[in-house]
């Protein structure tokens, strides 16, 4: 009969053990509930759109002069943040709000030097009437902001263009020479400075003899088209100089430049 109870009772405790792993397995497996990542999410941007306005350091002489930042926030675009007018191009990384005071960490991208992470924390003042926003940079240097108005459409403007400044693609130098797009003098004069050098120096001189001379119009049509025919650096290197040693010899051109 005990050794019935026995049994009895190893099986019930090993029935109940099943259970309670099943229970635990089941509970590992459950995914985390949407609506609260949700709540954390919103709680992440709520914070981003505290900091909207504008601050400003509390230093105002000698190489510590006033330094105005503009934070603002927007659903497509995230936290901006201009310093003294730059955009300071990064990506919110991680926002704490753990803490008593939130923090912001913000990676800031750099095609010039290294890249940094840039903390924000917004810190209760002792009045505890405000807030005072610290800026700790990558090599540890603090800035401690104080707030000093809310955004106006003037100050979105501007941030919108500070932004727009750094995200708009580069445009080519604009190269002044009268040579036909994709020719070899083109190439060469707006590639290289000494061909540079020597047209610019070239095209003063036709200007003042098609200006001065009945026959300018004819000889500048002329060495143009023997420049413009040269395929090689060499040969447009040599064309420059018989041209400007005819010039020499044959005109008497102002500020003429040598070039042999």
């Amino acid at each position: 009969m005990k050794d019935h109870c026995r049994r009895a009772i190893r099986v019930a405790m090993l029935l109940a053990a099943t259970l309670a792993l099943g229970a635990c397995t089941k509970d590992a497996e459950t995914p985390s509930d949407p609506a609260a990542a949700t709540a954390v999410e919103a709680s992440a941007e709520s914070f981003q759109q505290s900091l909207e306005g504008v601050w400003s350091t509390n230093d105002s002489e000698g190489d510590d002069a006033e330094t105005l930042y503009a934070i603002a926030w927007q659903p497509d675009a995230g936290l901006q943040v201009v310093r003294d007018g730059a955009w300071l191009d990064g990506k919110v990384e991680d926002v704490d709000l753990d803490l008593d005071n939130g923090t912001l960490a913000l990676h800031l991208a750099s095609e010039t030097g290294p890249s940094e992470t840039v903390t924000l924390r917004k810190l209760q003042d002792e009045s505890g009437n405000g807030f005072t926003l610290r800026i700790t940079w990558g090599a540890g240097q603090t800035d401690d902001l104080g707030f000093v108005r809310r955004l106006t459409g003037r100050d979105r403007n501007e941030l919108a263009a500070a932004v727009a400044a750094v995200q708009a693609p580069e445009t080519a130098a604009v190269c002044d020479t009268d040579a036909p797009a994709g020719s070899v003098r083109a190439t060469l004069v707006c590639g290289h400075e000494e061909f540079g050098a020597l047209d610019a120096g070239m095209r003063r001189q036709f200007k003042e003899l098609a200006d001065r001379y009945p026959d300018g119009d004819r000889t500048v049509q002329a060495a143009t088209r023997q420049l413009d025919a040269c395929d090689t650096p060499a040969c447009l290197r040599a064309a420059y100089a018989q041209w400007q040693a005819y010039f020499d010899e044959n005109y008497d051109l102002g500020d003429v430049v040598d070039y042999l």
